[in-house]
């Protein structure tokens, strides 16, 4: 099928969806599944870069084996192949049920992407996924609806996109009480000083103040990730139908056997693995551009980094190849 088709079978398949699903998420699907591992919801800009799509195929490879149970995905940029493309990729894990939360307000500058709308096919349709077997609804209401059925303390959020979905999250009081009490770690890619992405771009940076200044508990970034690349072998050691796979061959039209750098994978890792591979600072203090500074405190604003590059970037190739 070639995208343009795709284009019109999804954009009709998200209006209709749209349609069936209501804020409070009143569904059938089971959100009472056995929680083996670390609790996880997975917050993503996923769209220009796609180290995102790395970041998620590294969630489902800890869940194959057992160290993580990922509880959605939520969706803070507007691209509207974007849910699609997240559903494919957990339906090739096996994992089609996974609900996603998405960003439903006005978004300044929405970015592009190579590898949901090439020329070249991501190939939807072969990778059997049906769009109406889990939640797609506003990212307020699934986190709600995630955290309710947790066990306090026990909840980790990685964010590797922007932060106006949590900071949504933040300004609704029932959300806001969940989060102090099922939560055990926010792990947020971006620049510790001057950030000029996930920190700042499309007019949120506002949003990112609101989310360090009032999140309730733990909360840690980390920035490392750029010369470490990986996705090299996905060509060559996958199917053609891996949608991770297509999504590396694909951007930038780079074509096979190309890897990407893995800030957003360096983030699961750490926000999984903790002190095994990364050193914690809890002495210092971040900035963002609009002049805003946070200061580290043990347990509550803090920065990660891989105690070993080569280490990280290996257990990363690792689980995004690793078989579902």
């Amino acid at each position: 099928m070639k995208i343009q088709k795709i284009v019109l079978v999804v954009f009709t398949l998200m209006a209709f969806l749209m349609c069936l699903v209501c804020t409070n998420i009143n569904s059938n699907i089971d959100a009472d599944t056995e929680v083996v591992g670390i609790p996880v919801i997975y917050e993503t800009d996923m769209t220009l870069d796609v180290d995102d799509v790395g970041a998620l195929a590294v969630l489902h490879g800890l869940q194959t084996e057992g160290k993580v149970t990922l509880l959605g995905v939520c969706y803070n940029e507007v691209h509207p192949l974007a849910p699609d493309a997240i559903d494919a990729i957990n339906t090739y894990y096996h994992r089609g049920t996974i609900p996603i939360g998405i960003y439903r307000k006005d978004f300044v500058k929405p970015d592009p992407s190579d590898y949901f709308t090439s020329e070249r096919d991501f190939d939807l349709d072969n990778m059997k996924h049906n769009s109406f077997d889990n939640i797609v609804a506003d990212a307020v209401a699934v986190y709600k609806y995630l955290l309710k059925k947790q066990a306090d303390s026990s909840v980790v959020i990685i964010s590797v996109g922007f932060l106006n979905n949590l900071h949504d999250l933040l300004r609704d009081p029932e959300g806001l009480e969940l989060v102090k009490s099922k939560v055990k770690l926010l792990a947020i890619m971006g620049g510790l000083h001057n950030d000029g992405f996930n920190l700042s771009r499309h007019d949120l940076v506002d949003q990112s103040q609101y989310v360090f200044e009032n999140w309730p508990g733990t909360l840690v970034t980390t920035h490392v990730g750029g010369d470490m690349i990986t996705g090299e072998t996905l060509t060559s050691t996958t199917p053609t139908y891996n949608p991770v796979r297509r999504a590396y061959e694909l951007e930038w039209h780079q074509g096979p056997n190309i890897g990407r750098s893995s800030w957003d994978e360096v983030t699961v890792l750490y926000a999984v693995f903790g002190t095994k591979y990364y050193v914690e600072d809890w002495d210092g203090g971040g900035s963002l551009r609009n002049g805003y500074k946070w200061t580290f405190s043990k347990g509550h604003r803090g920065y990660a980094a891989p105690k070993n590059d080569k280490e990280v970037e290996d257990e990363i190739e690792r689980l995004m190849t690793l078989a579902p």
